[in-house]
């Protein structure tokens, strides 16, 4: 997380969305241009100074690293280092360019919405996609200029064409015997959310079925009761069954792209280079949108039937499920919001507990007790391996889908 990373980040990200842009990709291209713009804005502090880009409110990592004490006991890894916003840097470097910022706020807000939108709910505005894209383009430049990197170094086979995305369209193709992947994911997003649609009137039928069978024996409300009963399980049955369905075919369609896999990390100190986190963005992206669109086409279709309307709520609770995951040996270690459809998913891995190591006698050395700031003298520490949404199945194995959906690889329990 240096002035140089960000840089080289921010040209792999910016010729990516040209790339997106010029094959009809406006979803990649627009996601691309938002991470692009703030990486390069971010390169932009660092160059003045890396304490610039550190979120000292919530983690002092970056801010002791910067400082050259990242070998130091109690310096948190790079991994779990929190840097600032999008729109809290594009405010400070405004500071630092004292006017040569070449778009206003309001020119540079579809790019966050856009970004944002799509990075926390697989959607983004249409309307706004030239516009958010153009903003990225020329802040990324300007970055490019103030910095002092080389055209051909920054834009690639870009360099004359990248502020006019008319020419940028108009270039050749490239060849592949393959669909875009945006163009790839819409459709299998579509393909799954029929399935889902499916998927409810089977249940819809097998609640029916079960309401009527043995009916001469049974009031109206037992009949009612057993098919409510009936409706809530075979909802769970079908959501769980499109949902796996729908990720297994998102990895599938990643690994025909030759998305994934991503490249396993040498340690979990070392971040992903600038082509791995573009990677990892869109399977991210895709795997999102594919889950987003079945939890969504599951949830409409049981309107359409009053018990399983009554049911859905019950199946799409908030609350946490427990389940258990096909690797037995991780442990769920906490709940997190899901990244497509808002509810509690899982994420499982292990606990190491350490000896805390404050050994100040003056402090505590003859308390019974032991180290008052930990209890039991011990520092229990989360270790993430896999995130798992039990209602709409997002499932996340790598490191860099985990810290792309804001997983701290590891996190040091407060409780």
């Amino acid at each position: 997380m240096n002035e140089q990373t960000f840089a080289d980040m921010a040209g792999e990200l910016m010729r990516s969305a040209l790339d997106s842009w010029r094959t009809g990709n406006r979803r990649f291209a627009v996601f691309h241009a938002g991470l692009g713009c703030e990486h390069a804005l971010k390169a932009f502090l660092a160059h003045h100074n890396p304490l610039l880009v550190a979120d000292s409110q919530t983690d002092q990592a970056l801010r002791f690293r910067a400082l050259g004490l990242d070998d130091k006991d109690g310096v948190k890894p790079l991994t779990e280092a929190r840097t600032i916003s999008m729109e809290r840097a594009f405010k400070d470097a405004a500071v630092f360019m004292q006017g040569r910022m070449p778009v206003t706020k309001q020119q540079f807000d579809p790019l966050v919405q856009s970004r944002n939108g799509l990075t926390h709910l697989a959607w983004y505005n249409t309307k706004v996609t030239k516009q958010a894209v153009a903003a990225g383009i020329a802040i990324a430049e300007t970055v490019r200029t103030e910095l002092d990197i080389a055209p051909a170094d920054f834009w690639g086979d870009y360099e004359a064409v990248f502020d006019d995305l008319t020419k940028v369209t108009a270039m050749p193709a490239p060849s592949t015997p393959l669909p875009t992947l945006e163009s790839a994911a819409e459709s299998l997003a579509q393909k799954e959310a029929d399935h889902a649609r499916a998927a409810v009137t089977t249940a819809a039928i097998v609640a029916q079925d079960t309401a009527h069978f043995g009916s001469a024996n049974r009031s109206s409300d037992e009949q009612m009761a057993a098919a409510r009963a009936s409706g809530r399980t075979a909802l769970w049955t079908a959501l769980q069954t499109t949902g796996m369905r729908a990720q297994r075919e998102a990895v599938t369609l990643l690994e025909a792209h030759r998305v994934l896999p991503l490249a396993p990390r040498r340690d979990r100190m070392h971040g992903p280079s600038p082509s791995e986190y573009v990677r990892a963005h869109d399977v991210v992206v895709v795997k999102t949108l594919v889950a987003s669109s079945v939890y969504k086409a599951f949830a409409d279709a049981c309107k359409e039937n009053e018990i399983l309307r009554e049911a859905l709520p019950s199946i799409l609770s908030r609350k946490g499920h427990t389940v258990s995951h096909p690797n037995q040996h991780k442990d769920l270690v906490y709940w997190v919001e899901c990244h497509a459809c808002e509810k509690l998913a899982n994420v499982y891995g292990y606990t190491m507990h350490d000896f805390c190591g404050c050994d100040d006698p003056s402090v505590w050395e003859f308390l019974d007790d032991g180290c008052p700031d930990h209890p039991g003298s011990t520092i229990n520490t989360d270790h993430a391996e896999v995130y798992h949404c039990p209602t709409c199945s997002l499932t996340l194995t790598h490191e860099d889908e985990l810290e792309e959906v804001g997983i701290p690889l590891s996190i040091e329990r407060t409780d």
